[in-house]
């Protein structure tokens, strides 16, 4: 699995394709510490890449793989659920309840953000 895929189907706006990719590490039970430093990835993106792969590895009770902790900060926020560009409350619940490892990075999502039901 390419977290890359993962980065761009988020930033791209593609859910359903998110998603999935989240089941399918679930599934495969995907080993965090183990994945490699993504390449060919904007600073931005790889601030998502970082805070996403944070996420999951706590989500997954892993260890996050080392790189994660050396990317900073996005440098605009990053609004991973559209709606929350243009609604206030849900920006204010995304900045203030979001997951930590992403708002970290100035990357604004839900609390549940990609939990798999």
């Amino acid at each position: 699995m390419d977290i890359r895929d993962l980065v761009w189907a988020l930033v791209g706006g593609d859910m359903l394709a998110a998603r999935q990719w989240v089941a399918d590490a679930e599934r495969e039970r995907f080993r965090w510490p183990d994945l490699p430093m993504p390449e060919g990835l904007t600073p931005d993106e790889m601030a998502v890449a970082a805070g996403i792969a944070e996420l999951l590895a706590q989500r997954a009770a892993q260890v996050p793989p080392r790189w994660a902790g050396s990317v900073p900060a996005a440098s605009r926020k990053v609004f991973l659920v559209r709606a929350a560009a243009s609604m206030p409350r849900l920006r204010r619940t995304c900045e203030e309840e979001g997951p930590e490892p992403l708002r970290r990075r100035g990357i604004l999502a839900p609390p549940d953000f990609l939990t798999v039901a």
